[in-house]
């Protein structure tokens, strides 16, 4: 149905690349919808194989890619006709490692685009949005022609609508961005269907106020009240310990990198529970399921962050963003969790009893009311108190909220529990004799 809607123009990011390679019929159906609507497919091909298996998911139609992590893989989307997106985001920073696969001038670069993925109101305010990834691009040795171009006309092309949008030429829309020169991509005018919308980084315009519908803005809906008791890892049966200590799958994450690695620790055991580690970087991390109150809840442990006190806890938890918390022990847990659950959602960052800071977002648990300016105060005053914990990863958040995301590789936690998104099955937590 959706297909049929003139404001559509394809099928948003196919990340069940394994069940497409492996012919599933459900994803394969959804391509072929949308294709026979005249839409394109967007891609999600969340792997380094680039042979058999990337062949097989061009093949199915899809148009375009952006979980490249090596210019490798940047070429051999090209090479199989597919727009290979170079992203360089809050979290996702590949473009410094992708853009070697542009840079010779020996590569025909029609088919690279330059894409964000999520990014922070501050680095947007502070730092702006696609004139910061050209800027990137030509620091990169990416010629500034070439880079303007994956940012218009190869994007437009991508999404089909190259007749409407991506060149300054007769009959497209008048939206146009006026720049300084090609090195800092100044932007000092913005037009839109002709008229004047910003000047020297003002907007010329005032947005109308909103009423979101009550739906929209209670959308905290987790079954059981929610207490330090909540965060106990009861240990599986079957598994190992010796010594009091249990070998266990913890999900590890990178600066810079929405990425995660498997990796095994061996934590503590006491009446029947896993322990945390954090003077080993080892937090606890769990999944509550909040859109029906269902009372699902996912447990697990993730490294990389370097915090060794206080907890975080988020509702944009992509893709299904229930709230999800992360911390070194269960009485922080428990108030940001609950911190969460009283203002409707958002992001906290706790520590000792007490609340850091706080961004509310009470419009489904993602959204804020605020303006751009506002929010990024509050985005700025969370990373601040990441810093305070002992966090050095960049934005933190951004991976932290990455990390229940089953469809990218390696370890990933769900309200349903650990997924191996290598083989698209579910992982025990602690490692079996």
């Amino acid at each position: 149905e959706t297909m049929a809607w003139d404001s559509v123009v394809g099928l948003g990011e196919m990340m069940n690349f394994v069940g497409i390679v492996n012919g599933s019929e459900q994803p394969h159906a959804e391509v072929a919808e949308t294709l026979k609507a005249g839409k394109i497919v967007t891609g999600h091909y969340a792997s380094s194989e680039t042979d058999r298996g990337l062949g097989a998911y061009a093949a199915s139609g899809v148009r375009c890619c952006h979980e490249s992590a090596h210019a490798e893989e940047v070429l051999a989307k090209m090479r199989l006709g597919m727009y290979a997106q170079l992203r360089f985001g809050s979290a996702g920073r590949d473009l410094p490692q992708l853009a070697a696969a542009v840079v010779s001038g020996a590569v025909d670069t029609r088919f690279a685009c330059l894409v964000t993925d999520d990014v922070h109101p501050h680095e947007l305010v502070e730092d702006g949005h696609m004139d910061r990834v050209l800027r990137e691009a030509v620091r990169c040795g990416i010629d500034p022609v070439a880079a303007v171009q994956m940012a218009t006309i190869n994007t437009a092309q991508c999404f089909q609508m190259d007749h409407e949008l991506g060149s300054i030429t007769p009959g497209k829309c008048a939206d146009i961005v006026f720049l300084d020169d090609l090195h800092d991509f100044r932007v000092s005018r913005v037009m839109i269907d002709g008229t004047v919308v910003a000047e020297e980084g003002a907007p010329t315009f005032q947005v109308a106020p909103f009423a979101y519908p009550e739906w929209a803005v209670r959308s905290m809906h987790v079954r059981d009240k929610v207490t330090p008791a909540s965060f106990t890892v009861e240990l599986p049966k079957g598994a190992s310990v010796r010594g009091g200590r249990a070998i266990v799958r913890a999900i590890e994450v990178a600066p810079g990198s929405i990425g995660t690695k498997e990796v095994r620790v061996e934590l503590a055991v006491r009446h029947g529970s896993i322990q945390a580690d954090p003077a080993h970087d080892v937090l606890k991390a769990f999944v509550f399921e909040r859109h029906r109150a269902t009372g699902r809840i996912g447990c697990g442990f993730v490294q990389g962050f370097g915090i060794q006190r206080g907890a975080m806890a988020s509702t944009v938890a992509h893709d299904a963003h229930n709230l999800f918390v992360v911390g070194a022990n269960d009485a922080d847990m428990a108030l940001a969790a609950n911190t969460l659950i009283a203002c409707g959602g958002g992001q906290a960052v706790v520590a000792d009893g007490e609340v850091l800071a706080l961004m509310k977002l009470p419009i489904a648990g993602i959204m804020a009311e605020e303006t751009v300016e506002e929010a990024s105060c509050e985005v700025h005053a969370l990373e601040q108190a990441w810093e305070e914990l002992g966090c050095a990863i960049p934005a933190p958040f951004m991976p932290m909220a990455f990390i229940p995301l089953a469809c990218l590789p390696e370890l990933r936690l769900t309200d349903r529990g650990l997924v191996d998104c290598t083989t698209f099955q579910f992982a025990q937590l602690a490692i079996e004799e």
